[in-house]
């Protein structure tokens, strides 16, 4: 309740403690107001700041693998090449290749409790290899960091990311199972850059074929002094992949068309 007396820089105020009115600046006032409300605002924001924090600390998954989860190679010398598929990444904007700095990529949630997410990583040069498989269950749509416990980390740290590449897939059997879904993978985090297909074609001239569609997507030989694990990256647009879908590595050597090879992306 309050009575106004003459000019508006003063009113009166009934105090109940004291059971009388008194006069109050408007300015005195006002500003004990504002500074209420600024300070009940700071403890909302903080609050605010604390829960956003806790929730990107529960989105940013981590994996952890053991030195018996991780196999890992490096050789002086590498003579023999790899398989087709070579690697599904996103485009890199590091400089080199960080062991910390592994990411995996389920672009939908995963609902089967069995899944298990399968890894082979090769260096172009066919130096380096690793492989390790995680047991993943049920998980929602997102990134994974993976720290890899690398007993080569000075030799992997000089690679270009085109030049050791990923090879990421879920499966509900075993990583020997020829029921494979491949998910991207990339060495720093990227959501937004287009992906890359790492293929080993040899002497076949390779294009990316996708069911429905007669236009083919290019794909450019590597060039490289050593292209021994894989030779060719087909750069493909994201939103190509945004949805479950198998595309085909359409293959030509000298004029001779050799079968397709599939490549299911999940």
């Amino acid at each position: 309740m309050a009575r106004q007396f003459g000019p508006r820089t003063v009113f009166a105020r009934y105090n109940l403690a004291g059971k009388n009115w008194e006069r109050v600046s408007v300015s005195k006032w006002w500003k004990k107001r504002m500074k209420r409300t600024v300070v009940t605002l700071w403890y909302l924001l903080t609050i605010l700041f604390c829960l956003q924090g806790s929730t990107l600390a529960q989105n940013q998954r981590k994996i952890v693998l053991t030195d018996n989860q991780f196999k890992e190679s490096f050789l002086e010398k590498v003579t023999v090449s790899g398989g087709i598929r070579a690697g599904f990444m996103y485009q890199s904007s590091l400089d080199h290749v960080d062991v910390h700095q592994l990411y995996i990529y389920l672009h939908r949630d995963l609902d089967d409790q069995d899944a298990i997410l399968c890894v082979n990583m090769a260096s172009r040069d066919g130096r380096y290899a690793a492989s390790w498989q995680h047991e993943l269950g049920k998980q929602p749509a997102g990134a994974i960091n993976v720290d890899l416990p690398s007993k080569y980390q000075e030799q992997i740290s000089s690679y270009s990311p085109d030049a050791l590449v990923v090879l990421a897939a879920i499966t509900k059997q075993n990583c020997s199972s020829q029921d494979m879904k491949y998910i991207p993978a990339s060495w720093g985090e990227s959501h937004d850059a287009d992906f890359v297909l790492y293929v080993n074609s040899g002497n076949t001239d390779t294009v990316i074929g996708i069911p429905g569609q007669t236009e083919r997507i290019p794909c450019t030989k590597i060039m490289a002094e050593s292209t021994i694990a894989y030779d060719t990256r087909c750069v493909v647009n994201k939103q190509i992949l945004s949805e479950p879908k198998s595309v085909f590595f359409v293959r030509n050597n000298f004029g001779n068309r050799l079968p397709n090879v599939e490549f299911p992306v999940r």
